[in-house]
């Protein structure tokens, strides 16, 4: 069997190709586009070193740079934006802490920074719930039927059942001191959510979560 050559024309269609595939298993969406482009631009070099006619598949690979190139302008461009949101640093410390800069400059534009006084209500027990407030500092009192159950603190949701289920407030949920929350408007997040699936995975994560945590706190509690 004779020994194929090896041709050094061919080295960009390889590199080209293996990039695009790697491209395939990325999760974070702005390198998985920056590893599409550059794959796309090798395989434009292969075409011009190969010869032939590839004028239709060249045409086509800068079509798909130039997506690409759209959208990863528009991923630093909403990630410079959230840098420079004022105390954007309170969300990335506390749940959203694996959320990227892309998708917690999307989120924040469901919600708006709220400093809560005391005696604040957030939800009625029975009632329907219009926001999901994110607790950043201070505390909140959970009462259900006359009796205080639960006390949150930072890090927890309140809404949460309700922006799951869409279910009227489980609880009545007041704040005990003075406390800076992120609160989202319940149908502007859902809407949001509804549209960018990697923003849904990842809030449905973090609620899933919080659910988690306030289970086990109620069941110790309980059992004590």
């Amino acid at each position: 069997m004779n020994d194929i050559p090896f041709i050094w024309a061919d080295v960009p269609g390889h590199v080209s190709y293996i990039l695009i595939a790697i491209s395939y298993y990325l999760t974070n969406i702005y390198w998985l586009r920056v590893t599409a482009v550059l794959g796309l631009s090798l395989e434009i070099v292969y075409f011009q070193m190969s010869g032939g006619s590839m004028h239709a598949g060249i045409a086509w690979d800068v079509v798909f740079i130039a997506i690409n190139a759209y959208q990863i302008y528009w991923l630093v461009a909403e990630g410079r934006k959230f840098k420079r949101m004022e105390h954007a640093h309170l969300l990335r410390q506390g749940v959203f802490a694996g959320f990227s800069d892309t998708q917690l400059s999307r989120l924040v534009t469901a919600g708006t920074w709220r400093l809560l006084e005391h005696g604040t209500v957030l939800t009625r027990e029975g009632e329907p719930v219009s926001e999901l407030v994110l607790i950043c500092n201070g505390q909140a009192a959970v009462e259900t039927r006359g009796n205080i159950v639960a006390h949150l603190r930072g890090g927890a949701f309140v809404g949460e059942m309700a922006f799951v289920s869409g279910n009227p407030a489980s609880a009545t949920v007041t704040v005990e001191h003075t406390t800076r929350a992120f609160v989202f408007d319940m149908e502007k997040l859902r809407k949001l959510v509804a549209g960018d699936d990697l923003v849904a995975v990842a809030m449905h994560r973090v609620i899933g979560r919080d659910l988690a945590q306030k289970l086990q706190l109620r069941n110790n509690e309980s059992a004590a």
